[in-house]
């Protein structure tokens, strides 16, 4: 099978797994559960030992504390080198938080409007470009609701799957962009390639790659140096696994198949350590409190974490358990690695958990049973 074709449409689907992380907020805050009785170095470790052919990380911070980070399991499958603390894991859709996070330090800037037509910032392929897509805004961009399509055709993306990032991107919304759409713009609809369209705008407005912007507006201001983009590829780091049949295989970082096509980035092809991933985390946390006006503004974190639609900000999903405050988070995999990352704002509180298989189930339970054993170990 080619490489190509392995994961074009992988990325996980929103609307399924808000529903089974509403479920778990609903039932780990409400009720008694193990993780009331279990420290989470304890809680960690089960989690570890009943999926031991595979790497976890888990990291956690109250406020601007330095992060606390756990791992356990091999790099690969039943492996003899165990994954590091200090390891990049792919984050897959968590990424929109970046690309989210990117534009609004533009809009601050004034050299975007979250609510102009994109047309207005891409003159150079106006021509081409149907009036649907024309009329869209960045704001619906970034909130799923530009009634864009989840993802690329598979005979488009088979053809650009080994393009460059930048090229790519324009190879493909340049394939997309010329007919109507079919969905209904205001209405939530999941879409990886509204995220690809926001990631070439602030390339068409900044001049560099999406992947540079993010390195220069986010990596470097932040101190996050793990960061970087597609299966990690330093020999402590947890490789990917594929599921073909039920059978899962290892799959090499050196292997195109490793990852979505590198054009998708502004949808999920960031990897970084599970300290800088709660690290972001935290960075939302304290401007969401205008603690860090020079990087994000109070209002713009605020206008992220404030629901759209079905639940979703400005890259961010947003939920409330009746007995814990909102709760902010966003998963992410391409299906060869799966990442949960969860906010409680109200108890200064940031969780993240990664592996390198796809396993939202046991992930998304274990960040909320971390969160509940931290949240009551400050009670």
């Amino acid at each position: 099978m080619k490489a190509r074709t392995l994961v074009p449409t992988s990325f996980v689907m929103y609307l399924k797994f808000i529903i089974i992380v509403g479920a778990l907020l609903a039932t780990v805050f409400a009720a008694p559960s193990k993780a009331q009785d279990m420290s989470p170095s304890d809680l960690f470790h089960a989690a570890a030992q009943a999926n031991s052919s595979y790497a976890l990380g888990a990291s956690y911070a109250f406020g601007q504390d330095p992060p606390v980070t756990m791992t356990a399991g091999p790099t690969t499958k039943r492996g003899s080198v165990a994954v590091a603390d200090t390891a990049r894991w792919h984050i897959g859709s968590i990424s929109k938080s970046f690309t989210s996070t990117l534009v609004m330090r533009l809009v601050e800037r004034g050299e975007l409007d979250l609510d102009a037509p994109v047309e207005q910032y891409l003159a150079a392929y106006n021509d081409s470009m149907h009036s649907d897509w024309k009329a869209i805004s960045l704001r619906q961009l970034l909130s799923h609701t530009a009634g864009l399509p989840a993802s690329a055709p598979r005979r488009i993306t088979n053809e650009t799957y080994e393009h460059e990032p930048y090229e790519g991107r324009r190879a493909v919304l340049s394939a997309m962009w010329s007919s109507p759409l079919n969905g209904e713009t205001g209405n939530f609809l999941y879409s990886n390639i509204g995220y690809v369209l926001a990631g070439l705008i602030v390339e068409e407005i900044l001049g560099v790659s999406w992947e540079e912007a993010i390195l220069s507006e986010v990596s470097v201001p932040l101190g996050l140096f793990s960061l970087g983009f597609g299966a990690p590829r330093q020999s402590d780091a947890a490789n990917g696994h594929q599921s073909i049949l039920g059978f899962r295989r290892t799959v090499s970082p050196e292997n195109p198949a490793s990852d979505n096509p590198r054009w998708m980035g502004p949808a999920g092809t960031i990897h970084l350590s599970m300290a800088d991933l709660v690290r972001w985390g935290q960075m939302h946390l304290a401007a969401c409190g205008g603690h860090i006006q020079d990087y994000l503004t109070q209002a713009s974190c605020r206008a992220m974490q404030t629901p759209i639609a079905s639940d979703y900000g400005l890259g961010w999903v947003i939920q409330n358990p009746d007995t814990s405050g909102p709760t902010v988070w966003h998963n992410g995999s391409n299906m060869m690695w799966y990442a949960m990352l969860l906010i409680a704002p109200e108890h200064e509180l940031v969780v993240a958990v990664a592996t390198n298989v796809y396993t939202p189930e046991p992930i998304d339970r274990l960040t909320l049973e971390l969160t509940t054993a931290l949240v009551n170990s400050r009670e």
